[in-house]
């Protein structure tokens, strides 16, 4: 019975006719196609292939002209400031003059400049290109976004403001789980990895290598004796 029915059926509706052999009515189904759509910033589109690719995009003029600027400012000050005006040349070993302050500066400055001259130039042609084509730019977009990076400047300089109060250990865990936080990552899971990450961090900068810090921590003063004088050596 079954079968006969299909065999009544239009063609069309054999291939969307889904037969059941048990008992029950027969049921038919029809794919129904949905749309879909995804949006993606433009600053977040990302492909692992223009890892290494080169792009002039908006504000390399203005951060190319910052480096050129910068690239004078060395050279201006190249012999006052490196010991160029007290080189000695007349030594006969060659070792010895590589030892002298200046020769790392000028070396430097070698490459600089002309790195600088040569990343204007295709800059400036490329500014121009999109001007006479009347290419928008998008400089404020992308300057507001160097402007977000003060922020975690200001973290940084706080954060070594802070060591002097709360001493290298606790700022800097206090400092890694902040940061951990202002990223997005608030689980537990980073929230454990952040602590971790901070506390290898000060066992190896502070507790193997000895970096220096403040000598005075406000904290430590509030400790017995014995325990500031080992968080002063130790964290």
């Amino acid at each position: 019975m079954v079968k006969e029915n299909v065999e009544n059926m239009p063609s069309s509706k054999k291939q969307k006719a889904f037969i059941s052999y048990v008992s029950g009515p027969k049921f038919k189904s029809d794919t129904i196609a949905l749309s879909f759509k995804s949006y993606i910033p433009l600053e977040r589109k990302f492909k692992i292939e223009d890892l290494f690719e080169f792009k002039r995009k908006d504000g390399d003029l203005f951060l190319s002209f910052i480096c050129l600027l910068f690239a004078g400012f060395i050279i201006f000050n190249f012999s006052s400031e490196t010991g160029w005006e007290d080189r000695a040349l007349d030594h006969k070993r060659f070792g010895k003059i590589l030892k002298q302050p200046w020769v790392g500066p000028l070396a430097c400055v070698t490459i600089l400049l002309p790195a600088a001259l040569l990343n204007i130039l295709p800059s400036y042609r490329r500014w121009i290109y999109k001007k006479r084509n009347l290419i928008p730019s998008r400089f404020f977009h992308e300057f507001s976004i160097w402007i977000k990076a003060l922020e975690f400047i200001g973290y940084f300089l706080i954060y070594t403001l802070s060591i002097r109060y709360l001493g290298y250990f606790l700022s800097t865990v206090i400092f890694g789980v902040f940061l951990t936080n202002r990223l997005g990552y608030t689980t537990l899971k980073w929230q454990i990895r952040s602590i971790l990450t901070t506390i290898a961090i000060v066992l190896i900068f502070r507790t193997f290598l000895k970096i220096k810090t403040p000598v005075n921590i406000w904290l430590y003063e509030f400790f017995p004796q014995n325990i500031e004088t080992f968080m002063k050596i130790y964290f």
